[in-house]
């Protein structure tokens, strides 16, 4: 997760070093900046570009952002950037004495909370949490779509969903048969229903992406898809296949959850162009780990030859769907570029 981390005084400057430090060899890959002119390190990088359009910037490279400096002035800068708390990256506020850290934007979906929680335990420092479902220990269906990677047709269920829950009215969340969960584990003030069509449900967990009779509808992402390509395949090239071959086997691109390949191609940056404008994630493996799959699949002498593996898309698909995952769409090539689609069990915990 890349996190770039503002500062505006020398104080502020050498918090957001030991933040890195504290930070380091964690999943987050930080950049520090600082609007202080008499800030000097090599390790951070000078702005005097307006606040907005810093932030701007942060926004659209889906960076999360730490202020290091009064609530105020986050609030200031992230202003006019505010446009979805689906897609907006998590915002957050530590004082320079590092006595409380304060997630401001995307707490939930974004991980706001849970990141300041982090930063907060490692400087032995507050995390100011106000979501409500937060303070009142109650069942958040944001994050319980975060956590299950579901995804959410249409955020503005979510608010009604959380003040039934909040006010104590049994919310009715109905689950697709074929999605596993423990019926025992579900949290106080939800209720699990047999879905009917002609009902009404607060929740629906589902697999079918057609019209439901629900506040929110979760659909499963169940699907992996795995690419090959030959090096150097553009951004615009890839987006164009991928979203043909989508259409053609009839799914949305909001139910895949995973793209995969082999680890030749961790670096290929029209891949990682789609993953991010996207947001989903890319994973890559070894040849020794795609060459571990048994099965049928459609083999490739030359492929084998550059990259050690018979067949990359299909593999990457089915080794990324897990035990359980199933190939549902052979290889499709199209001038250098393949395509597999593999499906992968779908198991949801309440917690």
């Amino acid at each position: 997760m890349k996190l770039s981390i503002i500062s505006f005084t020398t104080k502020g400057a050498l918090l957001s070093e030991k933040i890195e430090n504290l930070l380091s060899g964690s999943d987050f890959e930080c950049t520090l900046y600082s609007a202080c002119s008499f800030v000097d390190s090599q390790n951070i990088q000078k702005t005097n570009e307006p606040l907005s359009e810093w932030c701007q910037k942060r926004f659209e490279e889906k960076s999360a952002i730490l202020f290091i400096s009064a609530l105020g002035i986050a609030v200031r800068g992230i202003s006019s950037c505010v446009k979805d708390k689906l897609k907006d990256v998590p915002v957050m506020v530590v004082d320079e004495n590092a006595g409380f850290v304060i997630p401001v934007l995307s707490g939930h979906v974004g991980g706001g909370n849970e990141l300041s929680e982090k930063i907060a335990s490692l400087l032995n420092a507050k995390a100011v949490i106000t979501t409500a479902t937060d303070i009142n220990n109650k069942f958040a269906v944001d994050i319980f779509a975060k956590k299950n990677d579901l995804f959410i047709s249409d955020k503005s269920g979510i608010a009604g969903v959380s003040a039934k829950i909040l006010e104590g009215i049994d919310v009715k969340i109905s689950v697709d048969d074929s999605v596993l969960f423990d019926k025992d584990s579900l949290p106080e003030g939800l209720s699990l229903v047999h879905y009917d069509k002609d009902e009404f449900y607060d929740v629906i967990v589902t697999k079918d992406d057609s019209k439901h009779n629900a506040s929110l509808v979760l659909l499963t992402k169940d699907y992996i898809l795995g690419i090959g390509c030959k090096k150097g395949k553009s951004f615009a090239e890839i987006e164009e296949f991928v979203k043909e071959f989508l259409k053609e086997n009839s799914i949305d691109i909001n139910r895949v959850s995973r793209i995969a390949s082999i680890d030749l191609k961790k670096d290929e940056e029209g891949i990682k162009e789609f993953s991010e404008k996207y947001g989903i994630p890319f994973v890559t493996f070894s040849a020794e780990e795609l060459n571990s799959l048994h099965g049928d699949f459609s083999s490739s002498d030359f492929v084998s030859k550059v990259t050690g593996v018979d067949n990359v898309s299909e593999r990457a698909a089915l080794f990324a769907s897990g035990c359980n995952g199933k190939l549902i769409v052979e290889k499709t090539v199209s001038d250098g570029k393949t395509l597999a689609l593999a499906e992968k069990e779908t198991n949801i915990l309440f917690e």
